[in-house]
């Protein structure tokens, strides 16, 4: 995925023509967009008819910045975690994802980019959230968990 961050990996399964759900991983220094497999894996095994892929979303975790297979500096997804998540879903042909889920420093950029505006997702999911203001949080207007 093109951005004016680098080339962005993405791991994707199930229709590109349904939600998206966009997952951003954490800051550990071996953390990548396979800290996701777990959870899209029983996703699948949950869906109607088992096909092996949650076919009623499109699911789409990226390698950060720096991280794994993507290019750029591991800064940015910190510094401008909106401006790159809203490249990210704008380059998968989406206005806006169904979703964000974030893990521990990727939690943080989904609900940082959450502040900053209410037009990047409809909800937003964490597990693990570091937040280094977490009194900002009480100005995001989506649902989140």
């Amino acid at each position: 995925i093109p951005t004016e961050y680098g080339d962005i990996f993405a791991r994707a399964a199930g229709s590109e023509d349904n939600p998206l759900i966009l997952y951003v991983h954490g800051s550990g220094p071996e953390n990548s967009s396979l800290e996701w497999n777990w959870l899209v894996t029983d996703l699948s095994a949950r869906s109607p008819g088992f096909s092996g892929i949650p076919d009623e979303y499109y699911h789409v975790a990226i390698d950060c910045p720096g991280y794994g297979r993507s290019t750029g500096d591991r800064q940015t997804i910190r510094s401008y975690p909106l401006a790159l998540l809203k490249q990210v879903i704008r380059a998968l042909g989406k206005k806006k994802a169904f979703c964000l889920c974030g893990c521990s420093q990727g939690a943080c950029a989904v609900l940082n980019a959450g502040v900053e505006s209410s037009e990047i997702s409809y909800f937003i999911a964490v597990y693990h959230p570091v937040g280094h203001d977490p009194k900002r949080y009480v100005r995001i207007l989506q649902p989140t968990l």
